[in-house]
């Protein structure tokens, strides 16, 4: 019914093609002391802690994928790190009402996550094993 979908998602995987539907140049302003999180494959600037968000009652879930693997996802308000990739879908969303489409790094392409969008808003759920603390 639906075409596997790769286990890995950098752009060196598929050279000269790029899904990307919308990808906003955001501005990441250099705030000094201000805790952020980077992409672990390059080092690249992801999304501020201060914009954790709460999603059915939790930042941090635990989800499987349809292909059984394991995920442990934060929700995010913003993650001006991240350039967002393809088109938004419902199927085998993890978060009722909300289509999904995929976030990876603007930097270096790894995949981060996915990014939401429901009737009333959105937010982006980050993998948390692809990050690191600054």
């Amino acid at each position: 019914m639906f075409a596997p979908l790769p286990l890995c998602f950098r752009s060196a995987d598929s050279p000269g093609h790029s899904p990307v539907l919308a990808d906003q140049d955001q501005e990441f302003p250099d705030e000094p002391g201000e805790r952020v999180l980077l992409c672990r494959t390059c080092g690249q600037t992801v999304a501020r802690v201060r914009d954790r968000v709460d999603v059915n009652g939790k930042h941090g879930h635990a989800l499987f994928n349809p292909s059984g693997i394991l995920f442990e996802v934060g929700c995010f308000a913003a993650a001006p790190g991240c350039r967002f990739e393809g088109g938004f879908t419902p199927e085998f969303t993890w978060f009722p009402g909300y289509a999904w489409r995929y976030a990876m790094c603007r930097s270096c392409g790894t995949h981060l996550g996915w990014e939401y969008r429901g009737s009333v808003g959105g937010f982006v759920g980050l993998i948390m094993t692809e990050l690191r603390e600054s």
